[in-house]
């Protein structure tokens, strides 16, 4: 299967229209990836629920687009379909004012047991760095029932 099938199939499950989930609300939408290098650009729009009282978007609401950028760069590029974060840094920059952020996130290491990445948040309109993270994930592998 190619990568691009593989995205559209991880975020159709991460996106589930019938249920309430963080991953849903997020909206997550992938602008582009590029294979050779193993990297992808996703892209989030403010939404009113993610803004603390001073009107930015929230570190937590802002921690898990980070989670979510990389995890599904992650699991399209392991080829899984799924995984678990079992480590996420996130270092803030700037205030999430805009309206728009693009998420480029670049896997460092594809192992089969652990995947490491790195990812850079910008605003969409102006390019500005906002915050970088990284993280590394563990594929979910489905177990047989017994």
């Amino acid at each position: 299967m190619d990568i691009g099938k593989r995205f559209e199939e991880i975020l159709q499950h991460v996106k589930h229209p019938s249920e309430l989930r963080l991953n849903n609300m997020l909206d997550p939408f992938v602008l582009g990836y590029q294979e050779d290098d193993q990297s992808s650009e996703i892209l989030f729009c403010t939404q009113e629920w993610e803004k603390n009282q001073r009107d930015e978007i929230h570190g937590g609401a802002i921690a898990s687009m980070f989670d979510t950028a990389m995890g599904v760069t992650a699991a399209a590029y392991q080829g899984t379909g799924s995984v678990s974060t079992a480590d996420l840094q996130v270092s803030f920059i700037r205030p999430f004012l805009s309206g728009a952020f693009i998420f480029s996130t670049q896997i460092t290491s594809l192992g089969k047991t652990l995947i490491r990445t790195t990812c850079v948040a910008r605003e969409k309109q102006s390019g500005k760095i906002v915050a970088t993270a990284s993280g590394t994930f563990v594929p979910y592998k489905k177990q047989e029932s017994i």
